[in-house]
């Protein structure tokens, strides 16, 4: 693996054996096709990092994407109004091949153009 960060895009039907015992539930309810996640470190299972969770799973379903510009909790300003909002997920656009965000302004969380 070469990438330090990417998508994860699995669901119960790949297998409940790519994700660590302890960390299926968990996961379960964090996995999204469009996450991107942290790749921390690689052993039997790689763990994931999404914003302050961890998750041990299998490498097959790891989809690499270039690092992102922004990271979780930085604070950025929106483009629209220069207000400022803090970064609460990072997504990837499978289209696109690009980063969105969705942050939380004011503790309401939203997807603006940063």
């Amino acid at each position: 693996m070469n990438s330090k960060w990417g998508t994860y895009p699995w669901f119960v039907e790949h297998g409940v054996d790519l994700i660590h015992p302890d960390d299926l539930e968990a996961f379960k309810q964090e996995a999204n096709n469009g996450k991107v996640f942290e790749c921390i470190d690689i052993n039997d299972f790689i763990i994931l990092k999404y914003n302050k969770r961890y998750y041990r799973v299998k490498d097959k379903l790891f989809k690499p994407v270039p690092s992102p510009k922004y990271t979780f909790g930085e604070i950025v300003k929106i483009k629209q109004n220069e207000e400022e909002a803090v970064i609460t997920d990072i997504m990837w656009h499978y289209g696109k091949r690009e980063h969105y965000y969705l942050v939380s302004i004011r503790g309401k969380k939203d997807r603006e153009d940063i």
